[in-house]
């Protein structure tokens, strides 16, 4: 007999309605569980309706009218455990079976990503920032590395040590964040800049004696560039460089994505693509996919809401969408039978364990989730 037969069969016996057969079962699964020992769950996660509690008295009158006087006050307390047991774990299936149809039954849960970056040094040293203590980590070339209470990496010059801020000379800084990690750096020019998980960004040790401050990203990260009109600030990538004198811009130049994509906020910049050159205006994407360039307007606020604290998506593909969700929260992502075509779009915080995305993206009823250590199965 399953667990969740045995209340239809107690009702049976308690309005004498059930077969010999069945009588028979209910009292010997009395027999077997009258000394069961009882377990407690919180109101919160069991559901025990009021006909169950009138039916579990009933029962208790019933079944112990029909035992000796001299076991009945032994039995009482034994009966009402075993009786309340089965209730509890029939209400507690209900309500898994509850947060099952609404996407929560995960195995596990994952939690998000935070602040984790390598700086590795123009000397080949390399510093874990996560691990590192906050204040002053190093000084080189003049120019003092200093860890913030926030989180962020500063670059400045240390004019407390009397010592020249000396030219590049070549030697460059690489910050890298790894899936699962975000990090905000400040350049030594005065420049932000905020990478995205499984991202990396290579500058100077020093931008004093160059006629430019050209840094190079792979991945995604948003700028914040501080003016300097005799020195252009530009960013490299694979495909495209990005020039500015002074702007706030966002590039997405994963190596796995299709497209790479850089959107203006304000200010302009000049980007060079192939053998193209083109100027962005504020609202404006570049996607550079192949050897095509498009142009879009845009909310550039889906362009940055990472950067902002959320995961927003906006007409994007199940695979599309899962490639962002497994760089951010360290993941691997299979697929299982045929994917929906379906759009998808939603906005939920960035700061949330993976299953409340999972939860949404569930809700339409055209995609399905398993969680399994850090791997997530996508069924249809």
């Amino acid at each position: 007999m399953l667990p969740e037969e045995l209340p239809e069969l107690i009702n049976l016996y308690l309005k004498g309605t059930c077969t010999p057969a069945q009588k028979e079962e209910v009292e010997k699964w009395y027999e077997e569980h009258q000394f069961t020992e009882l377990e407690f769950y919180s109101q919160d996660e069991v559901l025990i309706a009021d006909s169950a509690q009138r039916s579990l008295t009933i029962l208790k009158r019933k079944i112990l009218s029909a035992q000796p006087e001299r076991i009945r006050s032994i039995r009482l307390f034994y009966i009402a455990a075993a009786v309340m047991l089965l209730l509890m774990s029939v209400g507690l299936m209900v309500y898994n079976n509850f947060n099952t149809s609404s996407g929560n039954y995960y195995v596990n849960d994952i939690a998000p990503g935070k602040n984790k970056a390598v700086l590795k040094l123009a000397d080949g040293s390399s510093i874990v920032l996560d691990n590192a203590a906050n204040g002053n980590l190093v000084t080189r070339s003049g120019i003092r590395i200093t860890k913030t209470k926030d989180g962020q990496l500063v670059f400045s010059a240390n004019a407390a040590s009397g010592q020249k801020i000396a030219p590049a000379n070549g030697h460059t800084n690489t910050i890298t964040t790894p899936r699962g990690g975000q990090y905000q750096v400040e350049l030594p020019d005065g420049t932000v800049v905020w990478l995205n998980a499984a991202s990396s960004l290579q500058f100077p040790e020093s931008f004093q004696a160059s006629q430019q401050r050209r840094v190079t990203l792979s991945g995604e990260a948003y700028f914040q560039v501080a003016r300097d009109t005799k020195r252009p600030f530009i960013v490299h990538t694979d495909e495209q460089d990005v020039k500015v004198l002074g702007t706030h811009f966002n590039i997405n130049s994963y190596q796995e994505e299709t497209a790479v994509k850089t959107t203006l906020l304000e200010g302009s910049v000049e980007l060079s693509f192939s053998k193209q050159h083109l100027v962005l205006k504020p609202g404006e994407q570049a996607v550079c996919k192949g050897e095509d360039l498009q142009i879009h307007a845009v909310d550039t606020e889906d362009a940055i809401a990472w950067k902002n604290g959320k995961l927003k998506f906006s007409n994007e593909n199940i695979r599309e969408l899962m490639r962002r969700i497994a760089r951010w929260y360290d993941v691997e992502v299979v697929y299982e039978g045929n994917m929906t075509n379906k759009d998808f779009s939603g906005s939920v915080s960035r700061y949330e364990n993976v299953s409340k995305i999972l939860d949404v993206l569930e809700s339409t009823n055209t995609v399905h989730f398993k969680v399994e250590g850090r791997r997530i199965t996508v069924m249809p």
